[in-house]
């Protein structure tokens, strides 16, 4: 799968999980659970609840999704 193939959408983070999971709301419809990229975690940019945030599918396990970058 190339890079550019990847599902990307904009959401916001409704709850933080704990453990670097956080619960997004896509749309105002879905929720899922997402953690950040290690981009994110090694540039220690903190997300917080009411951010606006934009998550990718997971290739490997659809259910899961990635944090990408923070708006």
């Amino acid at each position: 799968m190339k890079e550019n193939d990847w599902i990307v959408l904009d959401g916001i983070v409704n709850k933080v999980l704990g453990w670097w999971m956080y619960l997004v709301v896509l749309d105002g419809w879905m929720e899922v659970r997402a953690k950040p990229k290690w981009k994110l975690i090694r540039s220690r940019i903190k997300i917080v609840m009411g951010d606006k945030v934009q998550v990718e599918l997971n290739e490997i396990d659809p259910t899961k999704w990635y944090i990408i970058y923070r708006l």
